[in-house]
């Protein structure tokens, strides 16, 4: 899924940032449920949501510099209304489509990403929670999310090299629709994340990596991925 980020900044300390999704899905599956099996395959492209945050970046302290941000995800994604199975599942809504362009709501955005050098190269870490507030138009409400991350950075023969590993926690609630839990997302995720970032150009950066969850423990059947690979390119003006 692409991801498109713009990152101006302001002042030494103070910038904005503003991201963006361009969903181009389409995927198919057979669950397994208590009932029989579900059949279903579903695919859409188009803009998704739009992140927008001010950042700030804090004075150093013993040697660590640290970054705030806060702000909103915007619905620019296009919300549609759920369908469920008649049925219910352990109490929750089995929907009958799993994905959609948007939130259809506005979701505050909170983040602190903090890093140091050290000998052997450079540690780092973050926290970023979105917290929907109110349901969609349609009675859906995502669930609220957070996760934090720490790892290590170090070059790898030349500065315009690095390799990192980075592990991370991730914690999700339910969607829940009307009132009612939704059969989509809650858990916990622990992932592990090797990756290499290279400057290839005056201001060009290219970085990829793999996300491999080494620990699930999911509220609900749900899809999921062995690994994640992501890959982008940034530049610098």
């Amino acid at each position: 899924m692409p991801l498109l980020t713009f990152d101006v900044r302001l002042t030494q300390r103070l910038g904005v940032q503003a991201a963006a999704s361009v969903p181009y899905v389409t995927r198919s599956a057979v669950v397994a449920l208590d009932t029989g099996t579900l059949n279903y395959r579903e695919s859409f492209r188009g803009l998704g949501d739009t992140s927008l945050l001010a950042w700030y970046r804090l004075k150093p302290l013993r040697g660590w510099n640290g970054v705030v941000s806060a702000g909103a995800s915007l619905p620019t994604g296009r919300a549609e209304a759920p369908r469920f199975r008649p049925e219910l599942q352990d109490g929750s809504l089995v929907p009958v489509s799993r994905l959609q362009r948007g939130t259809g709501t506005i979701d505050p955005l909170l983040g602190l990403s903090i890093d140091k050098r050290v000998a052997f190269g450079t540690v780092f870490g973050s926290v970023a929670a979105r917290l929907p507030l109110a349901e969609s138009t349609h009675g859906l409400r995502t669930g609220a999310s957070a996760e934090g991350s720490g790892g290590v950075a170090r070059e790898l023969g030349t500065h315009r090299l690095n390799g990192f590993v980075r592990a991370s926690w991730l914690h999700r609630q339910q969607d829940v629709f009307d009132g009612t839990p939704v059969l989509v997302g809650g858990g916990h995720w622990f992932y592990v994340t090797p990756g290499v970032a290279a400057q290839v150009g005056k201001g060009i950066q290219v970085q990829a990596e793999v996300k491999v969850p080494v620990h699930r423990a999911l509220a609900n059947r749900q899809l999921d991925s062995r690994a994640v690979f992501q890959f982008g390119v940034s530049r610098s003006f």
